[in-house]
């Protein structure tokens, strides 16, 4: 019986063990993480929450032995770089975005997408409406099946800022993309209620080294949640949060 129990315990410190060096057994190299831009979380490589969330993530991970290069490229460069297994790391990323590669960790924000419109022109608040409009759109983002079926052939820019700056120029009739809070502040531009309602989170690549780097993403993440760290880091999104509620409503 005595020999039993031993054994037992032997194995289950075995697996344990085994379990801790399999978790970390890629910590020889240096990841990529790519950063796409958006006004919302990463409008620069060290400025929004995104960005700062994936500072404070990553030196968090380096104390545990991991290194990391970080990267900030246009979507389409971003995209690229990940799809083509050339980056081990995407953010900010939509979850349930079939068109891209890779798998998602955890939910970290909600953001939305809208049509955005000078405000001599009345908000349009569905994509049926964009029909025979002239459309622009940033390279690179998510775009609603919806809208890949109207055929629009919009006019594809690098930037939101590109694309605010064409509309006021009325050289477009529209704009489709993110919201973010400075949004909310345009003199001469609005948008409508949420086409599309989704939460960001990092992408990593299908592979083993790709899963265990996002369990190890995911148990920082919610030490920084459980420590206030978070919330310190999105205090200034609050209002974008209760835009977005708001919204929400008058959607019923």
């Amino acid at each position: 019986m005595k020999f039993l129990i031993c054994t037992v315990i032997y194995l289950l410190i075995c697996n344990i063990a085994h379990g801790l060096a399999d978790r970390h057994q890629y910590k020889d190299k240096t990841y990529r993480l790519v950063l796409g831009p958006t006004p919302i979380f990463t409008p620069s490589i060290t400025q929004g929450a995104g960005a700062l969330l994936t500072h404070e993530i990553t030196s968090r991970l380096n104390k545990q032995g991991y290194q990391f290069q970080i990267e900030m490229y246009p979507w389409a460069r971003a995209n690229h770089l990940f799809n083509s297994g050339k980056a081990d790391v995407l953010f900010p990323e939509l979850i349930q975005d079939d068109s891209q590669e890779g798998m998602t960790g955890m939910p970290i924000y909600m953001i939305f997408q809208a049509i955005f419109t000078l405000k001599s022109q009345p908000r349009l608040q569905q994509l049926n409406l964009l029909k025979n409009k002239k459309v622009i759109v940033v390279h690179g983002i998510m775009k609603p099946q919806e809208l890949l079926d109207m055929n629009l052939n919009p006019i594809e820019l690098s930037s939101q800022v590109q694309s605010l700056n064409m509309l006021r120029a009325r050289r477009a009739d529209a704009f489709y993309g993110w919201v973010g809070i400075g949004d909310n502040n345009h003199k001469d531009i609005h948008y409508g209620r949420p086409i599309i309602k989704r939460f960001v989170a990092f992408r990593f690549q299908i592979t083993k080294e790709g899963a265990k780097l996002m369990e190890s993403f995911n148990q920082v993440l919610a030490e920084i949640i459980r420590d206030g760290t978070f919330n310190k880091i999105f205090k200034e999104y609050r209002p974008l949060k209760t835009l977005i509620n708001q919204l929400s409503k008058e959607e019923k």
